[in-house]
């Protein structure tokens, strides 16, 4: 986006004045035309382009720095919700943790109280077979069998048996499912952590990518800005410049003015004289071919009435000051012919 500005092309405006003084009344008139002043309005063009380019620059320059500044406003707000999601699955994966502790607990006292069972069952056993053993019972029934003690102890353990290893099978079942769905949704959640901190990873990123493009943009509105002001204050000092030069080429060419308004009017004084010269060079021909006689009186008031001419010149002198008028002088002299 950044681009070099033009080079200021000034073409200052030159008048010379003319190198010799004003001409005697005798000396002949001039025809050749004075040249003009230049004028600069390609410059002026110019300038006035090259101004509403760098314009249009810091525009599109503040255009871009805003949508930026929308754009990583947005972005902050996702990465913040991100966050705010972070914390509050870390708070979930304590909570899971905290529970996966108090299950393994439970477990851990789960199977203390089968070992205390299996224990206790053992001891009932073995008492109950010490007690058989001690006992001295003797039970006699007409006409019937005795029973077998050992076969009903066989049976009691085996129904005892039984019912512990169903326990132990069902204790086992419920901790295995208890595990599993604890290691499913520490899984889960793990995943979930991962997948957050990779985007806000990729937020990070995003956001310092952006932080880096803003300052390079406010680098380039500053020097955008501080070009604008540079050329702005050059264009203000080549105006005065060139307002000055106006002013005086303006005063000059109101001098070449006054200069030529007298050549000409010395020039018809000057015509004036020759035709009533050469009227009286004929009349003293004629007077002197004897054609006419002389008339004292009337060469008289012939040679009296050539018209005497007095011609009034007003010089004007303007004093300039960065464009400014500060001072203005007139000086008039008085020129007979």
């Amino acid at each position: 986006m950044r681009t070099p500005l033009g080079e200021l092309r000034t073409q200052p405006l030159v008048w010379a004045p003319p190198a010799q003084p004003a001409p005697a009344l005798l000396s002949a008139p001039t025809d050749t035309p004075l040249p003009p002043p230049a004028s600069s309005p390609s410059q002026i063009l110019d300038s006035a382009v090259d101004n509403a380019r760098i314009v249009l620059q810091i525009d599109n320059a503040r255009l871009a720095a805003d949508d930026f500044r929308v754009k990583f406003e947005s972005e902050l707000a996702i990465r913040q919700s991100v966050e705010s999601d972070i914390n509050g699955l870390r708070k979930v994966l304590d909570d899971t943790n905290m529970s996966r502790l108090q299950l393994e607990g439970e477990i851990e006292s789960l199977k203390e109280e089968l070992i205390f069972m299996k224990k206790n069952h053992q001891d009932e056993v073995d008492s109950l077979q010490a007690q058989i053993t001690n006992s001295g019972l003797t039970v006699e029934v007409d006409a019937a069998q005795p029973q077998d003690l050992g076969k009903v102890m066989a049976e009691i353990r085996a129904q005892y048996d039984n019912l512990a290893q169903k326990n132990m099978a069902d204790l086992d079942q419920q901790w295995n499912q208890m595990i599993t769905q604890s290691t499913v949704e520490i899984t889960q959640n793990t995943k979930e952590i991962e997948v957050a901190r990779g985007s806000v990873s990729e937020l990070r990123r995003t956001y310092q990518t952006l932080e880096i493009e803003l300052e390079s943009l406010r680098n380039l509105k500053a020097s955008l800005e501080a070009n604008l002001r540079d050329v702005e204050q050059r264009y203000a000092m080549q105006m005065e410049h060139l307002n000055g030069q106006l002013l005086r080429a303006e005063a000059e060419l109101a001098q070449v003015r006054n200069d030529i308004q007298r050549q000409s009017e010395d020039y018809q004084a000057l015509l004036n004289i020759k035709d009533k010269l050469e009227a009286e060079i004929a009349t003293y021909r004629r007077l002197l071919e004897g054609g006419e006689e002389f008339n004292l009186n009337d060469a008289l008031v012939d040679t009296g009435s050539i018209t005497q001419t007095t011609h009034k010149v007003v010089t004007t002198t303007r004093k300039t000051v960065d464009g400014k008028v500060v001072s203005d002088t007139s000086e008039s002299q008085l020129f007979r012919h």
